[in-house]
């Protein structure tokens, strides 16, 4: 598979997630539906922030790489948008639940921020 294929892939699956997501919101009561609706809004918001994070990261790494952009650094972009998905989908779900405020936020971020450094010094 080459980059561009993967790229327009990557496209296609993030906006049909949006479309999902908006879906999801307009569509669905989660009073009627109960814990169903709450699950499809997250996975879809997950599924949604994850691509459009990978698409951007990617964007970003071949803008500042001066030589070819390798398989390595797609893989770095994937890892990240998923993790960056991840943190956001539990962000919300903390604000869901009415327990966020400004020392959680930075406890999950430093958490995410710890799993990368993990990823980034493993050899």
């Amino acid at each position: 598979m080459t980059l561009q294929s993967y790229l327009w892939g990557l496209r296609i699956g993030t906006l049909i997630m949006f479309l999902a997501f908006c879906a999801v919101i307009f569509l669905t009561d989660p009073m009627d539906i109960g814990n169903i609706a709450f699950f499809l809004f997250y996975l879809t918001f997950f599924l949604f922030v994850s691509g459009a994070s990978v698409l951007v990261l990617t964007w970003m790494w071949r803008k500042m790489a001066s030589d070819m952009f390798t398989l390595g650094e797609i893989g770095m972009a994937l890892r990240q948008g998923i993790l960056l998905g991840a943190l956001m989908t539990i962000l919300v779900g903390m604000q869901q639940m009415q327990i966020l405020v400004w020392w959680n936020a930075l406890i999950v971020m430093g958490f995410g921020f710890l799993i990368e450094l993990y990823f980034l010094t493993r050899t």
